[in-house]
C-alpha cells in the first residue's frame, strides 16, 4: 500500500453552496496537525455534473497535499459514489468526508495513532459534532458506545455490538475509519438500501465478525438539516411507513452480502 489512509469525497451536485463547503472542509485537510504521511484525498464527481462544476472542482486538485478528482458514471446515489472511489484508491484504510463537513486538526493523527494500537479494529467510529446550518451544535453522534458501557452491562467499553446496535440505531459512519479490505470483502455499501444503508452496512459488519470501536478524540463535525442532503430530501419526501420500511428493510437484509433488489411500494 502505498498511503495509510484515503479521505474520500463524494459530490453528486456542485454550485455556490457546495464550493463554499468544500473550500472548508479542504481547508480542514490541509491544515492537519501531526500526522506522519498527507493522506490521498479523492473528490468523486457524478458525470451529472456540468463542465463549470467539474473545472470548479478541478480547481482542488493538488499534487502537494495529494488532492485528485475523477467521475463516477454510474448511479448517482451516494452509496455508488464511495463504492467507486473505494474501489479505485490503494490504501488500508478510507474514511468518507461529505463536502459539507469538517475534520478536526488531530484527524488524521489520531487515526494513525488508534490503527497502529489497535490493529484488529476494522471499522473506527468518529465522535461526531452535528450542527445546524448555522454551525450551532445539535447533538454529539456515535457516543452511545461509550456512554452504555462504562458499567460493563453492554460488552467492552469503546467497542459496539449487535445488542447495542439494535438498541441505539443513531451510529453514522460519516468520518469513520474503514479497513478498506474488511469494507469491500463484506459487500461494502449496498445501492438499493435508502435511508438506512448506514445502519444496515454496520449489522451486516458485526455478523461477519468484524470489529467496530469507537474513538473518543476522532472529532468530525457534521452539518444536519442543510438543503438539498440527502438526509433533507429524505425528510422532506420520505413517508414514515417508508422510513420505517427502510429500518425493517436493513434488519432483514445485513445477512446478505451482495446488494440484492429492495424497492419500496407505497400500500
Amino acid at each position: 500500500m502505498n498511503n495509510n489512509l484515503a479521505i474520500i469525497i463524494p459530490v453528486h451536485v456542485f454550485n455556490d453552496t457546495t464550493k463554499e463547503h468544500m473550500d472548508i472542509l479542504i481547508k480542514s485537510i490541509k491544515e492537519q496537525r501531526n500526522n506522519e504521511q498527507k493522506p490521498i484525498v479523492l473528490i468523486v464527481y457524478h458525470k451529472s455534473i456540468d463542465k463549470g462544476g467539474v473545472d470548479e472542482l478541478i480547481k482542488y486538485v493538488d499534487e502537494e497535499y495529494k488532492i485528485s478528482v475523477m467521475e463516477n458514471d454510474g448511479n448517482i446515489d451516494y452509496q455508488s459514489q464511495v463504492m467507486r472511489g473505494v474501489n479505485a484508491i490503494d490504501c488500508d484504510f478510507f474514511t468518507v468526508a461529505e463536502f459539507d463537513d469538517e475534520l478536526s486538526v488531530s484527524f488524521t493523527h489520531q487515526m494513525e495513532r488508534h490503527t497502529k494500537h489497535y490493529q484488529d479494529v476494522d471499522i473506527f467510529l468518529s465522535t461526531m459534532l452535528e450542527v445546524d446550518i448555522e454551525d450551532k451544535p445539535v447533538k454529539i453522534t456515535n457516543e452511545t458506545v461509550w456512554s452504555q458501557q462504562f458499567v460493563g452491562e453492554n460488552g467492552s467499553m469503546g467497542y459496539l455490538n449487535e445488542n447495542l446496535l439494535k438498541e441505539y440505531s443513531d451510529f453514522k459512519l460519516s468520518g469513520a475509519i474503514i479497513k478498506k479490505d474488511s469494507f469491500l470483502e463484506i459487500g461494502g455499501y449496498k445501492s438499493n438500501i435508502k435511508l438506512s444503508f448506514m445502519y444496515e452496512f454496520l449489522l451486516r459488519a458485526l455478523n461477519n465478525g468484524l470489529t467496530i470501536y469507537s474513538i473518543p478524540k476522532l472529532m468530525y463535525k457534521h452539518i444536519v438539516g442543510r438543503e438539498g442532503s440527502l438526509f433533507d430530501d429524505y425528510q422532506k419526501n420520505m413517508s414514515q411507513g417508508e422510513r420505517k420500511f427502510w429500518f425493517e428493510t436493513a434488519m432483514k437484509e445485513y445477512v446478505f452480502n451482495k446488494d440484492r433488489e429492495v424497492s419500496y411500494i407505497e400500500k
